[in-house]
């Protein structure tokens, strides 16, 4: 049972990869056409501008990232969730500066757990992490 369970796990995560290509494809797309002016491309998706498009690009994206977590189950995938979610947030919604802020803010914690807590337990506790590039 647990061979097929981490079968369907990377037939899903195939799935999923081919879904963010899709989904940055449609996003060049997009913006592209927006920056052209070309207006037969929003009204094919019935959206009414480049801020409708992106909230509905943003909902597929937290929705991948949604399916990765379940089917991860740890602590990297949930950060990973947040940062779109707080993303998404910041971009889509008119925001007072305060607000715009403490996303900045969040974004900011979000990555620093990522860099400082989360590395360190997934290779070896007792080393640290070595500089990315």
């Amino acid at each position: 049972m647990s061979e097929a369970l981490h079968k369907s796990r990377r037939v899903v995560f195939s799935i999923v990869g081919w879904l963010e290509f899709v989904v940055s494809v449609f996003a060049l797309v997009g913006i592209t056409s927006h920056l052209f002016g070309f207006k037969g491309f929003w009204d094919l998706f019935c959206v009414s501008g480049l801020s409708d498009f992106l909230k509905y690009l943003f909902d597929a994206l937290i929705g991948i990232e949604f399916i990765k977590l379940l089917c991860k189950n740890d602590f990297a995938s949930m950060v990973e969730v947040l940062l779109f979610a707080v993303t998404r947030h910041l971009i889509i919604q008119h925001l007072e500066t305060w607000e715009l802020l403490l996303g900045v803010l969040a974004i900011a914690a979000l990555f620093a757990v990522r860099r400082f807590l989360l590395v360190r337990t997934e290779k070896n506790p007792d080393k640290k992490p070595e500089p990315q590039d």
